[in-house]
């Protein structure tokens, strides 16, 4: 669940990460920032005075290692509009923060802007607002109407190509942990929604262990629900405005059901246990989807004003499915297809990843 420093360690020690990376607890309190979780993992180089320096900001914090020792990485970019003498000191700080983490034992180190390289929040909205569009049909006529011109309407909603320039994205970035043996360090403003979308998928796409149930469980876990992503405003559970919605977790399980299709012996769930955890997300009675940030679920979650008659009031976790469903039910999010992956010896161990596939138009097919 990612909740304990020991959970961190663990998953350090399983992608051997530890001889470069360590578990930190400087957060303990919140007294960085309440937008970061209270355990996270940097680089051993980095001192608690650079964590505490900007708040969390700047400092890149870690993902995952792949086999060969390169590791994926992730950081809150400063903000944009600062004045000249604060934004030449945070200039400085991270350039000093990038040459330590460039010089050995560490990988040469490759820096991506998502904001720069993928599709704003804002687009995706906006696209997904169109796609849906499509399925809201008043009457036979309608139907008949749009089903003509069916594939047109679906290509000018522009989903489908976010989702193409997403996989893209993600596998440029395994190309350069596995084949150039270079760290990533994904850069967003807050890096707690497209970092969340990248470094999953590439996860999923390089790690048999995320392609299992308790597996894609912890990545969701440690990329998503304790890393920050912003689920309350994201998904709009309070209806208070529309500003800050868009849905960035349901664009990462709609490329994930891409890769499900190519691949289904690969995965050990099925489209099924995607389509109920996106279900999930508006069920009010679990709190694994519901808050912002770690700090907003913990003071949200404790405290006099969730006492009832009963006793406390418990919040439930998403992953019991036995809330949900019964055992029969439970059957359909299984795949009876998977196949796990054997692991390969370690003078010959290689690291599987999805490759693109051409259509005879010579387009990519993911």
């Amino acid at each position: 669940m990612f909740e304990t420093l020991e959970d961190w360690r663990d998953e350090l020690e399983r992608t051997k990460g530890n001889v470069k990376y360590k578990a930190v607890a400087t957060n303990e309190g919140y007294r960085v920032s309440e937008k970061l979780p209270l355990y996270f993992v940097v680089p051993i180089c980095i001192s608690e005075e650079s964590i505490l320096k900007y708040e969390g900001r700047g400092i890149p914090i870690w993902c995952w290692s792949c086999h060969n020792g390169a590791a994926l990485l992730k950081m809150s970019a400063f903000p944009k509009e600062q004045d000249d003498s604060t934004s030449q000191m945070q200039k400085a700080f991270l350039d000093g923060i990038c040459k330590t983490i460039s010089k050995p034992p560490y990988e040469l180190l490759k820096m991506d802007d998502l904001s720069s390289s993928l599709p704003s929040l804002q687009d995706i909205q906006t696209a997904y607002t169109r796609f849906k569009q499509l399925f809201l049909i008043d009457n036979s006529t309608d139907f008949w109407a749009t089903d003509v011109k069916w594939f047109s309407l679906l290509e000018s909603t522009n989903w489908l190509e976010i989702i193409r320039r997403v996989l893209k994205k993600a596998i440029e970035v395994v190309e350069c942990l596995e084949i150039q043996h270079t760290n990533v360090l994904l850069i967003e403003e807050s890096a707690t929604d497209l970092c969340c979308v990248i470094s999953s998928l590439v996860q999923v796409m390089m790690d048999s262990y995320s392609r299992t149930k308790s597996g894609f469980q912890s990545l969701i876990q440690k990329e998503w629900v304790i890393g920050g992503h912003g689920f309350l405003d994201r998904c709009n559970h309070l209806h208070k405005t529309e500003k800050e919605e868009a849905p960035v977790f349901l664009l990462l399980l709609n490329c994930v059901w891409q890769l499900v299709q190519q691949y289904p012996p690969a995965f050990e769930f099925t489209e099924t246990y995607l389509t109920v955890l996106s279900d999930s997300l508006y069920v009010p009675i679990f709190s694994t989807f519901f808050f912002n940030s770690q700090h907003q679920r913990d003071t949200n979650t404790s405290g006099e004003s969730l006492k009832t008659q009963s006793g406390p009031f418990r919040f439930l976790t998403v992953w019991d499915w036995s809330v949900q469903f019964d055992p029969k039910a439970q059957a359909f999010l299984n795949n009876p297809l998977y196949a796990e992956k054997p692991k390969p010896d370690k003078s010959q161990r290689k690291t599987a990843r999805f490759k693109v596939r051409y259509d005879v138009d010579g387009s990519p097919h993911y």
